[in-house]
This record gives C-alpha cells, sequence and structure tokens, in this order.
C-alpha cells in the first residue's frame, strides 16, 4: 500500500458514524451514493440519519438497545444502520431468507429488543413471535395500512418523522458494541460475532487501502447489509471521499450495463462472480469499461488473467473473516502469485499453527491463525458463547478454522476448511445446521452435509441421510422438506438416501472421504429433475421457462 488512509488516524477517531459527519461538514453537497434514481449527498443523508436517530430515542431505542433488522437494501436501511450507530444502539442484521428456527435462534441469542423489518419478513417474524419474549416493538416498513399491524408492531414512519436534523453530539466510544453479525456455524448453531465501532469502520479503512480506492472511484454494492461486505463498502466509499452505487441485490444480467451506466471502477468480486461475467458472451468494450479493481474472494487462479485482460483491471485479493478482519491480502502495488491470498498485513501478525498451537514449518500446512497489532481490529468475542469465544481466542491467538500454508518468500495459501462450513454463491452455510433441519423429517434418522464443487465456483450442498427403520422417502420428497424449512441458497442440489456411511473406529462419520469422492452416478440431482432455486425458493424449470417467456412478451 503506497498511501494509506488507515495508518495515520488514531483509533478513536475510526467509529463510522464520526466519518459521516465529518464528511457532511467538508462538502454537503458532494454525492454520497445513488440507489437507482434517487441521488443522495453527504450533508442531506447525514441529516436525514439524524432524523432517524432522534425518532429512536423518542422511542426508547438507545445504549442497551439490541434492534434486529431484516430489510432489504435501501436508502432506508442504510439511515437506519447510521442511526443506531449515533444513539449507541447494537445493530443486529439478520439474513432475510431465514425462518423458523433458525430466525429464532438468531433473534434470541442477539437478545433483540427491538426488530425492524420490511412487511414481506413480517410474517416470518409474527410465526416466532411468541419465543421471543424480550422483543417489545417492531417497526414494520412498507405496510399498506399501520392499524392493520398486529400488537407490539408500529409503522417504520415512526422512525423518519419531522425532527431536529442536526448532529446529535453524543460521543461513540469507539471500543463499544456498534453490532453482531452471524457466522455459519459448524459444530454448532450460526455465532453471533461482536463488533465493536471501531473494528467495522477499520475494515473499510483496509479495504480501501489494499483496493488503492481515489476521490474519483465510483464503487458498486449489491451486497446484502447482513453481511459484513456491504457495510465495510460503505465505509470504504467515505473514506476515501468517492461515490457509492447501491443497488437493491446482484443481478448478473444487468452488471455490466449497470457498469457502464454508472462508470463503476471497484467491486466485489464473491460468490462465484468472476466466473459467471465471464461466462457471459464478450462485448466489443469490455476492455474499455471503468472497472479499475476487482477485490476477488477467492481470487481463481484459472481465471485471474483473463479477467485482468479482459476488463482491463487489476485484481486484489485477500484472506479475512468476520472474526479476523483483513490478515492477508494482496493490494494493488502488490506483484501476483498464483493461489497467493497475500502477505501479512502491517496490522497484524499471522502464523500457520499445529493442533497444539505450534508454528509448522514453510510448506507445511496448518491452522491460519490471526493476531492484531493495533487494538480492536478483530471481532471482541461470540455473543452468549463465551465457552467457544476462548476456544477460538486460546493461547493469544485467534483461530480461524481454516488451513493453509505460507512459502519462503512469505505467501500465504489457503488450502482448506479445517471446519465443515459451506459457501455457495457468497453465502455462508453451516453443515450443522442443514444436518439439523434435515432431522426435522420424521423419516430421518442421521443426516450429513458436505460441500461439493459448483461449475460456477465455491461450493454446492449435498445432503446424505440415513432413514428410520421402516420408513420411507424419496429424494424429491426430501427436497420438499428441505424447501420448506431452509433458507433458499441452503437448500441441497444434491440428495442421496444411504443405508450407512463411513465411519471412524468411535463411529464418527468421515466427511473427509465422502468430500473426495463427491456425489456418484446414482446422487439425485435436483436440477437434473428440473427443479431451480430462486430467492422465492424452488421453482420447476417449465414454470421459469414459461415465465421468461411471459415476460418477454409483455416487453
Amino acid at each position: 500500500m503506497t498511501h494509506s488512509h488507515f495508518a495515520p488516524v488514531a483509533a478513536e477517531d475510526v467509529v463510522l458514524v464520526a466519518l459521516l459527519e465529518r464528511r457532511a461538514a467538508e462538502d454537503p453537497d458532494a454525492v454520497f451514493f445513488t440507489f437507482g434514481e434517487e441521488v443522495h449527498t453527504r450533508g442531506a443523508f447525514n441529516a436525514r440519519v439524524n432524523r432517524v436517530a432522534r425518532n429512536l430515542q423518542d422511542q426508547g431505542i438507545g445504549e442497551g438497545s439490541h434492534v434486529a433488522v431484516l430489510m432489504d437494501n435501501s436508502p432506508d436501511y442504510l439511515a437506519l444502520w447510521l442511526a443506531l450507530g449515533k444513539v449507541g444502539a447494537v445493530e443486529v442484521p439478520i439474513n432475510t431468507a431465514y425462518h423458523g428456527a433458525m430466525l429464532e435462534h438468531q433473534l434470541s441469542v442477539g437478545q433483540a429488543t427491538q426488530c425492524v423489518v420490511d412487511a414481506a419478513y413480517l410474517p416470518a417474524v409474527l410465526a416466532i413471535a411468541p419465543g421471543l419474549p424480550l422483543v417489545r416493538q417492531v417497526f414494520v416498513r412498507g405496510s399498506s395500512e399501520a392499524r392493520a399491524l398486529p400488537a407490539r408492531c408500529r409503522p417504520f414512519d415512526d422512525l423518519t418523522v419531522v425532527a431536529h436534523e442536526s448532529d446529535l453530539d453524543r460521543p461513540v466510544p469507539h471500543d463499544s458494541i456498534a453490532g453482531i453479525i452471524f457466522t455459519s456455524g459448524t459444530t454448532g448453531p450460526s455465532k453471533g460475532v461482536l463488533l465493536t465501532h471501531h473494528y467495522l469502520t477499520a475494515y473499510g479503512y483496509m479495504y480501501a487501502d489494499i483496493n488503492g480506492l481515489r476521490e474519483d472511484d465510483i464503487v458498486m454494492n449489491f451486497l446484502p447489509f447482513f453481511h459484513i461486505g456491504a457495510k465495510f463498502l460503505t465505509v470504504a466509499t467515505l473514506v476515501c471521499g468517492g461515490r457509492m452505487l447501491l443497488l437493491p441485490r446482484l443481478s448478473i444480467s444487468t452488471f455490466m450495463d449497470d457498469v457502464r451506466e454508472h462508470g463503476v471502477t471497484n467491486f466485489v468480486g464473491v460468490g462465484g462472480i468472476c466466473n459467471m461475467l465471464l461466462s457471459r458472451p464478450p462485448h466489443p468494450e469490455d476492455a474499455r469499461t471503468t472497472i479499475r479493481t476487482i477485490y476477488s474472494v477467492p481470487d481463481p487462479s484459472d481465471v485471474h488473467e483473463e479477467l485482468e485482460q479482459r476488463f482491463g483491471c487489476t485484481i486484489t485479493t485477500v484472506f479475512g473473516s468476520t472474526e479476523v478482519g483483513l490478515p492477508l491480502f494482496r493490494g494493488v502495488d502488490d506483484d501476483y502469485q498464483p493461489g497467493s491470498c497475500g502477505r501479512i498485513s502491517p496490522y497484524y501478525d499471522v502464523a500457520i499453527l499445529d493442533d497444539q498451537d505450534n508454528e509448522v514449518p514453510v510448506g507445511t500446512t496448518g491452522e491460519i491463525c490471526v493476531r492484531p497489532r493495533r487494538p480492536y481490529l478483530v471481532g471482541s468475542g461470540y455473543i452468549g458463547m463465551p465457552e467457544r469465544t476462548v476456544e477460538s481466542w486460546r493461547n493469544l491467538w485467534l483461530h480461524s478454522g481454516d488451513r493453509g500454508h505460507v512459502d519462503e518468500n512469505g505467501w500465504f495459501f489457503f488450502d482448506d476448511r479445517k471446519s465443515d462450513s459451506i459457501r455457495r454463491r457468497g453465502e455462508n452455510i453451516s453443515s450443522f445446521e442443514v444436518e439439523s433441519l434435515l432431522l426435522q423429517h420424521p423419516a430421518v434418522s442421521e443426516a450429513v452435509a458436505v460441500a461439493t464443487p459448483s461449475p460456477v465456483g465455491e461450493d454446492e450442498v449435498w445432503a446424505l441421510v440415513r432413514l428410520r427403520e421402516g420408513s420411507s422417502l424419496t429424494p424429491e420428497e426430501l427436497l420438499m422438506h428441505c424447501a420448506a424449512v431452509m433458507p433458499y441458497f441452503m437448500i441441497p442440489r444434491w440428495f442421496d438416501i444411504v443405508d450407512d456411511f463411513p465411519r471412524t473406529p468411535t463411529a464418527k462419520v468421515e466427511k473427509y472421504k465422502l468430500r473426495a469422492d463427491g456425489p456418484g452416478a446414482n446422487s439425485w440431482d435436483r436440477e437434473a429433475h428440473g427443479w431451480r432455486v430462486t430467492r422465492a425458493g424452488l421453482a420447476r424449470e417449465d414454470a421459469l421457462a414459461a415465465g421468461a417467456a411471459d415476460r418477454a412478451a409483455a416487453r
């Protein structure tokens, strides 16, 4: 990093809401972000945030409040997130695809005292409301008639009514908790990572440095705000003084049109996006796009050079997570080392350790472990899980749960997951949670979920089940069960109903053998049987085709 936004800034000044206020004061008329046809300047948006913050206070929301948010990307969500920071409340963003037991778990563990939801997600919250005694208020955005709202529910408009627009002048301690982001569990349910204001903001500073962001950069942000990625892109935009293009969600079909129309210079290539972009027919203008940098995690070596040449850009990459920050990176000024996730950041120590936390020799695979060189540059533990916190932060190292090695030149390489997590289209999926939901079917006695490579990059989910004696079940019936109880992105592609699994002498399932073999010729593939997963759930291929034909005819 030839120039650093982060290095010279004192820790107590690295706080998002203070950064917004500084930028708004410096140049109130500068554009902060656009959303569709809406243009939001720094000054006007900061005033909007202040209105929401004062209304939050009027509703009794402030220090001690844990506010769960189930909302799609919108200026309202962005203003709410920043306003929660200004009043000292803790944001608990929830994956909008969650419902049932998974949603109840996260709201309970996150100790939610209030919820703010888009109307589309209100039924999922109401369905589990009896199990949420802590939740006192639910604010509903987009409800057509406030009088029809159930008990405990209020219209979102209550948070946007006319109020003072000046800054609250309330100090926000940099070491106080700003939010709780849930990360995939492996041997248990999802864990809520505690994030300080400093850590959450520093993530954006480091992203800006790694990508060499400048005042003339336009950052595309299509990531959902229940992921840390959407948040650090927002911070990075304020850090560099550039502009953000906020989108409701990712659309591959219009992706390059958005890039050309808005002059996008930077985006996150997560979830197989790079592979999907290359799979589209080449365009004569590809090499003359405005794209300067793509932050690709992972950075697939088989397409790296093709991607840079086709779009005339530089690809950066990191090793990082919600817990460990960005301790390894390859930035815009670094040489390319195929397959590597980078070298050590100046703000962290990184070591490859064995199971007893001894450092292993160069070239030997072990666990990637991290510790910060500056305070509050990693997560502050798991809420409600003191034992897991101590286990992960043991011996003065934060254990990533990922395996890798380092070469003699200091380049680090990710080898595999030590855990059983699965990553599909940018979503981290807990194999434990998939298995728990499979076991809810009365015919299933034992369930195993493993990752299998996806043709578009990352993983697909492969589910294997053993049935209770005397029970019968078809793969398609099991698929219907999954669609009923799982978020759309978690629904397996491959199914096998087996008599037993490969096991250790102590009867533990040997998942590594299943991963090595992968689905076989007799495995049931939902895509081969005409089923596709959409954000709305399962759909038949013929129904999707008919819908596309209807839309084309309407145009």
